[in-house]
């Protein structure tokens, strides 16, 4: 109606003017009547929302609500929104009141029910800033979490949530793929492949071995003398030296530069200064690294030197000096030093163990196989003994003489305190059948002697602390 009221009027005048009429009369009134139809309006506008469900976040506009009017557009009419206790954080379910006013200044309002919903997924990245590739180093950690994360609008931080298909080996270098996925608690689920490069980008550690760069006088130069090399990665990384280093200019310094390379071509180097000196004494050589003998036998120590050659005095043999503790007459074990020093006051000590075995060491084990044989007065043995017939036959058995009744060998050894036996000494004792001098028995050490005891108990060991033979204990005797 309002578009059509001006041509209506512009007719109206038009026939007036062709009929030269005077109708004016009732033209004011047709006139009046369109002008009023077409500014007129009483009728006020429509919400027609309600209820309306809106995401998470969402602060509430007129845009959200459906809303019509007989003639405004939504924009040129004036919407408030009551939010009352409305949190557009907060999911949940809301009452708002909505006011609409028209630009006739028609107005209405509704209670409009408004829910909060969650309905977008987490969304899982990577905790560090790049690409879609994740870089981790090479013998890195393979917890996948510390590589990614997982955030939701709602939740907040849900990584502890994130499952993974499959997992990374960080000892295989190249791209490894994982698919991850997480849900938060609306039940809005994202899943994401990930790709991930094993890489190795740290180079080598160089460690200093030494507290001085010297490099001894003649010899070739190692660089892994003076420096330990390692890896996160490489097992044998490489050392290798830029420059020469010359060890026959004495008393010079020289630089060099030690690189360490590993199998990625991940390099460290660094430049330093070495210091070329006489620093090491001769080198000894002796025919043996240990010396094993019988106690009692002689040793030409000089014998056992081969050489001692210094890298700048040369041959120092005839300068080597020998030392020691070596009882060659008791069982022990000792040691034989070594000595040569160069001009320059480089001293070489080599020690060399010297093991002096008991001379009776195979005629106790003599001895001890015979343990459980019968006793018999006047037996000869092998297998049946009295007590001089059991020490005679051991003593035999080891190239050793020995002879007669316990008295005889009594009388015709050498005598030895109970304090200094030696495990192969003979052990006397008096007044057991008979008087004087009636048994005998080998000393095995610790106290104890092996020894035919009688016919009751035949060949055994017993202790010089047992109250019989303490008793009757005689003394001991060594051939």
């Amino acid at each position: 109606m309002t578009q059509n009221a001006p041509v209506t009027l512009h007719a109206i005048v038009d026939r007036i003017k062709t009929q030269k009429t005077i109708l004016l009369p009732a033209f004011a009134i047709s006139a009046f009547a369109l002008v009023g139809y077409a500014a007129a309006d009483r009728q006020a506008p429509v919400i027609r929302s309600n209820k309306i469900v809106v995401p998470y976040g969402t602060y509430l506009t007129a845009s959200d609500f459906e809303i019509t009017d007989n003639r405004d557009n939504l924009d040129i009419m004036d919407v408030s929104i009551k939010s009352g206790s409305y949190e557009a954080k907060q999911l949940g379910t809301y009452h708002v009141t909505v006011t609409v006013t028209d630009t006739f200044q028609n107005t209405t309002d509704k209670e409009v029910e408004v829910q909060v919903i969650d309905n977008e997924a987490p969304v899982i990245a990577s905790r560090t800033e790049g690409g879609y590739i994740i870089d981790v180093e090479a013998n890195g950690s393979n917890n996948l979490l510390d590589y990614v994360k997982a955030t939701d609008n709602v939740d907040g931080d849900v990584s502890e949530f994130i499952t993974f298909e499959g997992g990374i080996d960080t000892t295989v270098i190249g791209e490894q793929k994982v698919v991850a996925h997480v849900e938060d608690n609306a039940g809005n689920v994202a899943k994401k492949t990930l790709s991930f490069n094993i890489k190795d980008s740290v180079a080598p550690t160089l460690t200093q071995k030494t507290q001085s760069f010297d490099v001894n006088y003649g010899d070739t130069f190692n660089p892994a003398d003076y420096f330990d090399v390692s890896d996160n990665f490489d097992p044998s990384p490489v050392l290798t030296v830029k420059g020469d280093i010359d060890t026959k200019k004495l008393n010079s310094e020289q630089k060099a530069t030690i690189i360490a390379t590993d199998n990625s071509g991940n390099e460290t180097k660094q430049e330093y200064t070495f210091n070329i000196k006489d620093i090491r004494g001769p080198e000894i050589k002796l025919n043996t690294n240990k010396v094993s003998i019988t106690e009692g036998t002689s040793v030409n120590w000089n014998s056992l030197l081969v050489s001692a050659i210094d890298n700048l005095d040369g041959d120092v043999t005839k300068t080597v000096g020998i030392s020691g503790n070596v009882d060659v007459n008791n069982e022990g074990n000792y040691t034989a030093t070594y000595t040569a020093t160069d001009k320059t006051g480089n001293t070489t000590v080599v020690n060399l163990p010297v093991e002096v075995k008991s001379r009776n060491g195979a005629l106790i084990q003599t001895a001890l196989g015979k343990i459980g044989c019968r006793y018999r007065m006047g037996a000869v043995g092998p297998d049946v003994f009295d007590c001089s017939s059991f020490t005679r036959w051991v003593y035999r058995q080891n190239g050793r003489s020995l002879s007669g009744t316990a008295a005889v060998q009594f009388n015709s050894t050498q005598r030895v305190d109970r304090n200094a036996l030696k495990p192969g000494d003979l052990v006397f004792f008096k007044n057991t059948y008979k008087k004087g001098i009636s048994h005998v028995g080998i000393y095995l050490g610790g106290g104890r002697f092996v020894h035919a005891a009688n016919e009751k108990k035949g060949v055994i060991t017993s202790s010089l602390g047992e109250s019989y033979y303490a008793a009757h204990y005689a003394g001991g005797g060594r051939v």
